[in-house]
């Protein structure tokens, strides 16, 4: 008998515990709605004023095991428009342990698990509509005790079509998650596929994205700035257009970085494309690589705070600086060259199937002279040093040539591949011989290279040491050789002859 009701016992002690756990959890869901509530609208009202975003709650239906909750998110209007509303509801399973947690065999206590969707009203019908009835946007999110959150958003598949053209979105997802001080944040989203058909005059143009995804892990450091990595990727971009050939990127890449460096904030962007495809002919790769080293932290953040206090004493209309705004604005710029930051386009470049082009570019800035007072002394003064190079491999010219002229044949025309060859090696030969000839660059086996350095008032260009008014010199006198500066110089010419003759006619009315 003992044994008979200490088994009924047990059990019944556990659903009690958890029913008492479930009780007191519930009793702090609202509270941290609350505060989720206001953390986020500072959030909106401190970074990002010129949206214009403000949330609210509704309303709570507080239960023992489950609450319901509805959040409204209100974006202001601009050039006199009315604000745009969205409703979200949200059924709250209180902790520790959520049915739908258990079912899917996740034992860690959580204080509650949200299951939220936006509703239906006048400015999302449409969206309801395309989506088949469903909710267009829906997610779960996971309230751990410790205020970290992690959690699912899901976008259901989206139809649209008028008038001949077309939207279609796949269903897509976002991975997430937030630790309890909101200063590290964690996403990984992919929309599998988008087709899109739309009107250019007469001429339809069709567009597929496959695989577009992103993924980021952002810390906040002391100053409020979020440190790491976030990318997005697209594995095959089609542009379809009537009368033009068709053009492809595959293996699309995007990645930022932001670190800590020895002198202020370090930042790079690279973008990538694998392949770049014209009517099915592959051009070649792309990649691009920038960045911008010794930031200082305490100015950027005053340029921040500056900026989002401007937005805010504009509200959301757009309005034009004052006097004194654009004084304390470029005050700020000038001072962030007290860190001696560096600019750089560390490569563009181009990898055809027979060679590559290459083009890099450095400036470093420093802090202006006291008496530098026009802007381009200010300019002058500013400039520490700059480097530039280029590469271009002959056989990429040839490459260049060779599509080209595939490409004009037109459809259906055959190339004949000796033509072709003799086309290309004339149109290199051309190019190189001008280039060479301008004495713009240098040949180095196979290659065209260029290089120009520039400090403390100096230059060298192509290995050559000049002066400034040299360089100007030899630049203005390519120019003018190429015949770019023959119109400006005939009106000059004309202007001071027609002063000339001008002259003897006053003297004789005189």
């Amino acid at each position: 008998m003992k044994k008979t009701a200490l088994a009924i016992a047990i059990p019944l002690a556990v659903v009690g515990a958890a029913v008492a756990g479930a009780w007191y959890t519930g009793s702090r869901v609202e509270q941290e709605i609350s505060r989720g509530i206001d953390d986020a609208n500072t959030l909106f009202k401190t970074e990002a004023p010129e949206l214009g975003i403000t949330v609210s709650l509704l309303g709570v239906e507080r239960g023992v095991l489950s609450s319901n909750a509805r959040y409204q998110v209100i974006i202001a209007g601009t050039d006199g428009k009315d604000p745009s509303t969205l409703v979200f509801s949200d059924r709250l399973e209180h902790g520790p342990f959520p049915a739908s947690r258990l079912a899917s065999g996740k034992l860690v206590p959580v204080l509650a698990q949200s299951h939220f969707a936006l509703e239906k009203n006048e400015l999302t019908a449409p969206l309801f509509e395309a989506a088949g009835g469903k909710a267009p946007l829906s997610g779960q999110l996971a309230i751990h005790y410790d205020q970290s959150q992690d959690g699912l958003l899901e976008s259901a598949a989206l139809q649209f079509a008028k008038d001949g053209e077309s939207l279609r979105i796949s269903p897509a997802k976002v991975d997430f998650s937030v630790s309890g001080d909101k200063k590290n944040v964690r996403a990984n989203g992919l929309l599998p596929e988008v087709d899109m058909a739309f009107r250019q005059g007469e001429q339809m143009t069709h567009v597929e994205l496959r695989d577009l995804g992103m993924q980021g892990d952002k810390k906040e450091n002391a100053n409020g700035f979020a440190l790491g990595s976030s990318s997005v990727s697209l594995k095959r971009l089609l542009v379809k257009s009537e009368g033009n050939p068709d053009v492809e990127l595959r293996d699309t890449v995007g990645e930022e970085v932001l670190s800590q460096g020895a002198k202020g904030l370090d930042q790079t962007l690279s973008y990538r494309v694998g392949k770049v495809m014209v009517q099915g002919q592959e051009i070649g790769g792309v990649k691009l690589d920038t960045s911008m080293r010794n930031l200082d932290e305490a100015t950027l953040s005053s340029l921040k705070e500056t900026y989002n206090k401007m937005l805010l004493n504009q509200g959301t209309e757009a309005a034009e600086l004052t006097p004194e705004q654009e004084e304390l604005l470029k005050g700020q710029f000038l001072r962030l060259l007290d860190s001696s930051p560096k600019l750089a386009l560390d490569e563009l470049s181009l990898q055809t199937a027979h060679g590559m082009a290459k083009v890099s570019f450095a400036v470093d800035l420093r802090k202006p002279d006291q008496s530098a007072q026009t802007p381009e002394e200010i300019a002058r003064s500013i400039l520490a040093s700059l480097q530039a190079n280029a590469k271009v491999d002959k056989a990429v010219i040839g490459d260049i040539v060779a599509l080209q002229a595939s490409l004009g044949e037109g459809a259906g025309g055959s190339v004949d591949p000796v033509a072709l060859k003799q086309q290309s090696d004339a149109m290199t030969d051309l190019f190189s011989g001008m280039a060479l000839e301008s004495k713009w660059a240098v040949l180095d086996g196979n290659s065209l290279t260029s290089s120009l350095h520039y400090a403390n008032d100096k230059v060298k260009f192509n290995g050559q040491d000049m002066t400034e008014q040299e360089f100007v010199a030899f630049v203005m006198g390519t120019v003018q050789g190429m015949g770019l500066g023959g119109a400006a110089a005939v009106d000059e010419e004309q202007d001071s002859d027609a002063a000339q003759s001008d002259d003897p006619q006053e003297e004789e009315l005189e």
